[in-house]
């Protein structure tokens, strides 16, 4: 089984064995509905500090994502290691992204920019931070979750 898929049955059975969290009350069959804040850490393949980023995802009952706007949604490059921090979003069974990038040469990281254009039967959207030109999908130890809607 994938991480990803690994992650989502793990996530199933939190779910199930906690009756269903605060989080899907009042969802639609389809959708959990609401906004959920995270915050990931990337360590530097070089040891210490990486990157890190914070998001706060919003998701619709009708399957509409978005970065909430009111909130910060930054990724920052913790290190000069010679890896800047991205920033990817997973949508409709497909990165987007990076939709920012931040090296150490700037301060107070990169704010997030995106939102989903279109509906989706995909409920799962996630947030993702990682280091050089690693995607969440290389599953080398240079991206973590940020956070993610079920």
């Amino acid at each position: 089984m994938t991480n990803r898929l690994s992650r989502r049955a793990s996530a199933l059975a939190v779910a199930a064995v906690l009756g269903g969290g605060v989080a899907l009350a009042g969802a639609s069959p389809a959708y959990a509905t609401g906004c959920l804040t995270g915050t990931g850490d990337v360590p530097s393949p070089k040891g210490g500090a990486g990157a890190t980023a914070t998001a706060t995802l919003c998701v619709n009952s009708a399957g509409y994502a978005w970065l909430d706007t009111n909130r910060t949604n930054t990724v920052r490059d913790k290190s000069a290691d010679g890896y800047a921090a991205r920033a990817y979003v997973y949508w409709n069974q497909q990165y987007t992204g990076a939709i920012a990038v931040d090296e150490t040469a700037t301060s107070g990281g990169a704010p997030l920019r995106w939102e989903s254009n279109a509906g989706t039967q995909f409920r799962w959207t996630e947030v993702h931070v990682c280091l050089g030109y690693s995607r969440p999908d290389d599953y080398n130890g240079r991206c973590a979750m940020v956070v993610y809607n079920s």
